[in-house]
């Protein structure tokens, strides 16, 4: 039987750590700990326990529930001795170092390790040279955090990939495109700027098996998972939209002279764009829209919530929807109301087929693609603004340079970076308008046959959008009580097309 110096055998715990296992399968903690194995059986000590920490940096200062687990261990006395493959997985930071040197003082334990030999915690020249080694560990890793954000800014000014996760529709490198994937970038692209909704999209994208990058998921005790992917949801599809990748433009996080940090746009990147930045923009003016909203709600259950206005003199409201209106045999019957909750009020199933039906008669008519949507756009091309918009990139940026190499004071660079950005916004607006097209655009237009076969396959958010761009439905105030006619039991609900009036946005 082996012993240690001292002359006892001991209960080892045995700690394992890795900072970064991006694909989750513990690799280097499972040789760690092959590694300590074989230290403890040439010591003469038994193993008692095995605490791993994966994924988990000990610089953060992240919890660690291993490690705590491990300090709990020397504490209740279940162990007696500490094996590691480095002390650099036991502790980089001074606060971690001073919990382990009192646990271990308080207990006798002995510390040993696979590639730096004994840990004596006990002596003060032991505890000197642990501290010695955790100034040194803290200022590699802040060297290679200076190393690594250098690497990355020079990427930046020049336009390259910075690493990271792989973005969906490039591969790995995050400059060749991934043309499976891509393809449906454009796609919820353009059908955004057509009216269509995320949640839409969303639904559409998961009939047709598409789904997000894998990515490793965090599990309860913190560690990486095996990377999955899942479906898209209406945030994780609206930051893929957003991304200035998409148009080929290189996005940085800067901070401006007020200490606030930002993302700005800094030119074209040497990576392809999936779509030109005309339309891109148009894809984002309509999805940070402030009228804009992405939950459903009972203002979006209805056709005409929130679209419908209340026809009252001097009353400018749109209504709503509720159930609270009673009908035949006293059931609840859906009705708009003028949202002062004072005007009119429609039942709103019959108003709503008489609204529909005029709209798929408009879009139905012969001259209907002459009659509804624009024409096509004059003025600069779309490569001479986005020329400009380069230009105006580069000017923004070589004031911030200026001011770093004391060649412009600070008040120079604030009114020349607002001067820019004022025209730099001017410019970008003017491209987004440039390429937006009205949702009637992607309607079956002067086809009666394909306009009623597609209607109920439309998502409420662009039947809404496509009725905004047709018409302005106004409800008029009527006379209260039943209209002449009308048989209790027979007729469940009463509909007069006289009170409400249609006003085209296309006459003609």
């Amino acid at each position: 039987m082996k012993t240690t110096t001292q002359g006892t055998r001991r209960r080892a715990v045995i700690y394992c750590r890795i900072s970064d296992d991006p694909n989750g399968r513990a690799a280097g903690v499972q040789r760690q700990e092959a590694d300590c194995r074989a230290l403890a059986e040439e010591l003469g000590w038994d193993v008692v326990a095995v605490r791993t920490d994966n994924d988990i940096s000990a610089y953060s200062g992240k919890p660690r529930p291993a490690y705590r687990a491990l300090l709990e261990d020397i504490r209740e006395e279940r162990a007696d001795a500490v094996l590691a493959w480095h002390p650099d997985r036991l502790y980089r930071r001074l606060p971690d170092l001073e919990e382990l040197t009192k646990a271990v003082q308080a207990r006798g334990a002995a510390i040993r390790t696979c590639r730096a030999g004994e840990l004596d915690l006990n002596t003060a020249s032991g505890v000197m040279q642990a501290e010695i080694l955790a100034a040194v560990s803290k200022h590699e890793v802040a060297h290679a955090t200076e190393r690594i954000k250098a690497a990355k800014d020079e990427a930046a000014a020049q336009g390259r990939y910075r690493g990271g996760p792989r973005p969906f529709g490039y591969e790995g490198d995050g400059v060749t495109v991934r043309e499976d994937e891509a393809k449906h970038v454009r796609a919820a692209t353009d059908a955004i700027i057509a009216g269509d909704s995320l949640r839409s999209l969303c639904r559409d994208l998961a009939a047709k098996g598409v789904r997000t990058v894998p990515r490793a998921r965090r599990n309860a005790d913190g560690t990486a998972g095996e990377p999955e992917s899942r479906e898209w949801q209406p945030p994780e599809l609206r930051k893929l939209l957003l991304r200035p990748r998409n148009a080929g433009l290189l996005e940085i996080t800067v901070t401006g002279p007020d200490g606030k940090k930002r993302s700005e746009t800094r030119g074209r990147a040497q990576w392809p764009a999936l779509v030109d930045e005309d339309t891109w923009r148009a894809c984002k003016a309509v999805l940070e829209h402030p009228e804009r909203r992405t939950t459903t709600g009972n203002a979006r259950a209805w056709l005409g919530s929130g679209l419908y206005r209340c026809g009252t003199p001097g009353c400018a409201e749109t209504v709503r929807c509720s159930t609270s209106g009673r009908g035949s045999g006293d059931s609840h019957v859906p009705a708009y109301r003028c949202r002062t909750g004072k005007h009119v009020t429609r039942v709103a199933g019959p108003l709503d087929e008489f609204v529909v039906h005029l709209a798929l008669a408009r879009l139905s008519r012969p001259d209907a693609a002459e009659l509804l949507l624009p024409p096509a756009a004059t003025g600069d091309a779309r490569e001479d603004l986005a020329k400009v918009a380069n230009a105006l990139r580069a000017k923004l940026a070589g004031y911030t340079q200026d001011y770093d190499a004391d060649l412009i004071t600070r008040q120079q660079m604030l009114d020349g970076t607002a001067l820019t950005r004022k025209r730099l916004e001017k410019i970008e607006a003017d491209m987004a308008a440039r390429a937006h097209v009205s949702v009637l655009a992607s309607v079956p237009l002067g086809d009666s046959d394909a306009v009623d076969r597609e209607w109920p396959g439309y998502h409420l958010d662009k039947r809404r959008a496509i009725l905004d761009a047709l018409m302005v439905v106004t409800l008029l105030p009527a006379r209260r009580g039943r209209p002449p006619g009308f048989q209790p039991g027979v007729t469940k609900t009463y509909f007069n097309p006289d009170a409400v009036r249609i006003d085209w946005k296309h006459p003609g």
